[in-house]
């Protein structure tokens, strides 16, 4: 350290003793002859001036050291109040994971940051999946290799504050292939807390050159939540098409699935991007797999999948 950052330091370490002895100084030189009044009054403003900031900083020294000055500071800069006041949370939240990942992974750590952002934070999310369930009943499957069963599932969507509406989107996807396209794929019922919209429901058919999409979409106008229900009858020959993916599009709070299947199959089960795996449930019955997710969350594009094959 310099001879200079040496007195600076001094200075800063004695500056309450410093503005009290300059202040005094400068009171005291009020009171002689050789100024007029004028001076006199300015000089014992300026003494008086310099006792008072010594004081502050005696002070402030004093809350420094018990912990009280650096506390109340870290209660108002990480506060939630302060935090949920700020309009630049994106930004913010960007600014303190980029410092993370830069850490261990600084490559790739703007995608990271981007990936997670985008497509696992609830930013633009306007609800989520609560209750999450699913039952597959596989009837038969026949000498053709044609798989019949129905499907149903049941959930609660959950509206974000300040959302009124929102646009639900059930979206079923099929290869293109001449025998997938002789399917059957039949929508039994799609219900509102209990009332069937199937028929208010706008049925939509994307496809390209590899894909086929059915695509059903409802909106759903001043409920904060809401129960959904939903069953399907399918046919169709799994030579061409032997497993089935159950991915969420939102996030979920647990979920439990059932599927039986009759004696000339063969069934499995299998997790697909999950942090926290599904359970076994039920593991006494025969030809029946019972699986529960309860620990953590499914994010979009999570879930699980299903694998046919013959006995």
């Amino acid at each position: 350290m310099s001879k200079k950052e040496k007195f600076t330091h001094q200075v800063y370490r004695n500056l309450f003793w410093v503005l009290l002895i300059i202040g005094i100084l400068i009171i005291y030189m009020s009171s002689w002859n050789v100024f007029n009044i004028y001076i006199q009054d300015i000089l014992e403003k300026i003494g008086l001036s310099v006792l008072s900031s010594g004081v502050f900083a005696s002070v402030l020294k004093s809350l420094q050291f018990t912990g009280i000055f650096k506390t109340e500071i870290e209660k108002i800069v990480l506060g939630t109040k302060f935090i949920e006041n700020r309009n630049d949370l994106p930004k913010l939240w960007k600014k303190v994971s980029k410092s993370v990942y830069d850490k261990k992974f600084p490559a790739i750590s703007s995608e990271l940051n981007n990936l997670i952002l985008n497509s696992y934070l609830p930013i633009k999310h306007k609800y989520y999946y609560e209750d999450f369930r699913y039952t597959l009943k596989i009837d038969e499957l026949t000498e053709d290799n044609i798989i019949k069963f129905t499907q149903s599932y049941s959930y609660n969507v959950i509206l974000a504050e300040g959302e009124n509406s929102v646009k639900l989107e059930s979206v079923f996807t099929i290869d293109k292939t001449p025998v997938l396209d002789n399917l059957t794929n039949e929508r039994i019922y799609y219900k509102i807390d209990g009332e069937d919209f199937l028929e208010q429901a706008t049925p939509e058919i994307i496809e390209d050159e590899f894909e086929k999409k059915f695509k059903l979409s409802i909106t759903v106008l001043n409920k904060k939540k809401f129960l959904v229900e939903t069953k399907e009858r399918r046919e169709y020959c799994i030579n061409e098409d032997n497993y089935k993916l159950i991915r969420v599009n939102s996030i979920t709070k647990e979920m439990d699935v059932s599927i039986s299947y009759p004696e000339n199959m063969m069934v499995s089960f299998f997790n697909i991007g999950l942090v926290n795996r599904f359970e076994r449930k039920h593991i006494g019955h025969k030809r029946t797999i019972s699986r529960i997710h309860k620990k953590g969350l499914i994010l979009p594009q999570q879930g699980f999948g299903i694998s046919f094959g013959i006995k």
